[in-house]
């Protein structure tokens, strides 16, 4: 009981502090898909595995001619040996094992690299973040990554780290792929949905929003040398439409709170 007890009060802390603190992020995208998120978020995962999988890809090729050879048996620099191919615990762990290694190497050869310090400097934070979200996204999926119904051995029953694995899910009937679908409260979906929406893209504007009146707004360097008005303006748009959305989301919070407190009121 005291561990539920315990629990309970971590999610009512988690959830009180998202409803009062609002995010409001600007990012570029080298390119748009159109394309929806998945609903499933195993599916989910797997494309923000996708995502982190090509970053590593890319700046492996990127920094190779400074920083190789390459070890035998390994295509690429900073993807290594490819184990995991999935969405599953072990592929992240993999994820960030790799960026962390990846990271610490471009560090240890900065004096070579014929980049910009700036330049070099934004590579290690994006790999720092594949680094931190993978390790979130592991301590997930350490939770909540069992099969119901189905023995379970405390990771990724499924193994889901084989990307044959996520193609046999996709082709399942609905009731059947229910049985492997991730079971996840909302706070953890909309970690996995935010990395995923932003992926690896750059972030050049951040707004912080609290209840309290705090507003903390981040800019990134490259954008504050060489700002951009229309941008900019998008970005203060953006900040009115979600600070009404949000005075709306709480206003229901408060009067669903002011209902339940008047139904036990009432029973005693």
């Amino acid at each position: 009981m005291l561990v539920n007890k315990k629990k309970l009060e971590e999610k009512v802390s988690t959830t009180l502090y998202d409803l009062t603190h609002l995010e409001i992020n600007t990012i570029i995208k080298d390119e748009m898909t159109a394309t929806k998120a998945p609903s499933s978020p195993r599916l989910l995962l797997y494309s923000l595995a996708s995502i982190y999988y090509t970053k590593l890809i890319l700046l492996g090729e990127k920094y190779v001619e400074f920083l190789g050879p390459l070890p035998e048996g390994v295509n690429n620099l900073f993807r290594g040996k490819e184990e995991n191919l999935g969405s599953g615990y072990e592929s992240f762990h993999e994820l960030s094992h790799r960026a962390e290694s990846a990271a610490q190497m471009i560090k240890d050869n900065k004096a070579r690299l014929p980049f910009p310090e700036d330049y070099v400097n934004a590579d290690i934070m994006m790999l720092k973040r594949i680094e931190t979200i993978s390790n979130d996204i592991r301590s997930i999926l350490k939770m909540v990554d069992t099969v119901k119904g189905i023995p379970v051995d405390g990771r990724d029953t499924y193994k889901f780290d084989q990307k044959e694995t996520i193609s046999n899910f996709r082709t399942m009937q609905s009731k059947e792929a229910e049985k492997y679908e991730l079971d996840l409260d909302l706070r953890q979906l909309m970690v996995i949905k935010k990395a995923n929406d932003i992926g690896t893209e750059k972030v050049l504007l951040q707004t912080l929003i609290g209840m309290d009146g705090d507003v903390t707004t981040r800019i990134s360097k490259a954008f504050a040398e060489q700002p951009n008005s229309f941008i900019n303006a998008m970005h203060q748009e953006a900040i009115g439409i979600s600070v009404d959305f949000w005075k709306t989301l709480i206003n229901v919070v408060v009067e669903l709170g002011k209902n339940f407190i008047g139904m036990f009121s009432n029973k005693k």
